[in-house]
């Protein structure tokens, strides 16, 4: 019983030390810190008998080697545990937690995805018999696939590129001379673009944590190529008067925000979504000095513009 006694003396004492300090901090509010110590020991109490238990078994085979009956037993582990448990946890509970900075985690890796578009692209022209034709256009689609490299955070950002090739479309809603329309019903043909790019973004996380960790921001943008077909424009009862394509240097701007889906609660138990953002954003498209001849022989040059909304996914490895 000696060693059982020198363990509990100091562990009392401790006890005892922790108790007073916390009536002597608290002076001004006794009740409120006796209900709170009651509190730690109730609530701890048994958890902490539990743990000393199972990670000090030479205190039960002590307390059965000198006899103790079942009902004395437990009482004098709660009592051990209790002692060396409730003292940290009340010194702990004393000292005001200190907030840390925000952690932006790095994500580094490949990556690969898509993107779709709605276009609305600006009017673009040609020569033809004399004259020049203005085209006004339907809203268009486009759709790409890309992939790329995530270079982890660095700082308050995380740089990435990626490749992008992509197909586009858009249908004639009506030609015009002058600006005088040549009756969008009678005007047909489309515009087709194949694009491509090599991108660059730098993503700005929000928070480390939370529910603002889940989105995004990011700016950004492309320089590449854009093979632009005018393919068959023309008007009803006239014909075609233009069938031609050209290539040209272009370029792309980009802001929106990433989603983290399994983050927001969205297919948490789809294992194919795992680390895959939802990209939203906007994005402008330009491309200048298109040369083409119409059908009758009419050289001109065009330029291209354009104005999206993008959606598409990135799929993280």
């Amino acid at each position: 019983m000696a060693a059982l006694g020198e363990v509990a003396d100091p562990v009392e004492k401790s006890l005892g030390n922790d108790l007073l300090g916390i009536l002597d901090a608290g002076k001004r509010h006794l009740a409120l810190h006796l209900c709170h110590a009651l509190f730690i020991i109730v609530i701890y109490g048994w958890n902490a008998a539990q743990s000393f238990l199972l990670a000090k078994p030479e205190a039960h085979e002590f307390l059965v080697a000198h006899k103790f009956g079942f009902t004395m037993k437990i009482p004098a582990l709660v009592l051990t545990a209790l002692v060396s448990s409730t003292s940290s946890l009340l010194a702990a509970d004393l000292v005001q937690p200190v907030e840390q900075p925000a952690v932006v985690q790095s994500s580094s890796g490949f990556y690969i995805g898509s993107l779709s578009s709605v276009n609305f692209l600006d009017d673009t022209s040609f020569g033809a018999a004399g004259t020049t034709v203005s085209t006004d256009y339907d809203v268009g689609f486009y759709s790409a696939l890309r992939a790329g490299y995530d270079f982890g955070a660095y700082g308050f950002i995380s740089p990435r590129m990626e490749l992008e090739i992509g197909y586009g479309t858009a249908s004639v809603d009506e030609h015009s001379i002058g600006g005088v329309g040549l009756g969008g019903i009678n005007s047909f043909g489309d515009a087709r673009s194949i694009q491509g790019y090599v991108n660059g973004y730098l993503d700005i996380p929000l928070a480390a944590d939370g529910a603002l960790s889940a989105i995004t921001p990011y700016v950004g943008g492309g320089v590449g190529f854009m093979n632009l077909d005018l393919r068959k424009q023309g008007v009803a009862g006239t014909g075609t008067l233009m069938d031609d394509s050209d290539t040209a240097f272009a370029y792309h701007l980009d802001a929106g925000v990433g989603i983290n889906l399994q983050a927001i609660g969205l297919f948490s138990d789809v294992s194919l979504f795992d680390n895959t953002t939802l990209d939203i954003g906007y994005r402008f498209t330009a491309a200048d000095n298109f040369d083409f001849t119409s059908q009758g022989g009419t050289s001109s040059s065009t330029d291209f513009r354009s104005n999206a909304v993008t959606f598409g996914f990135r799929k993280s490895f």
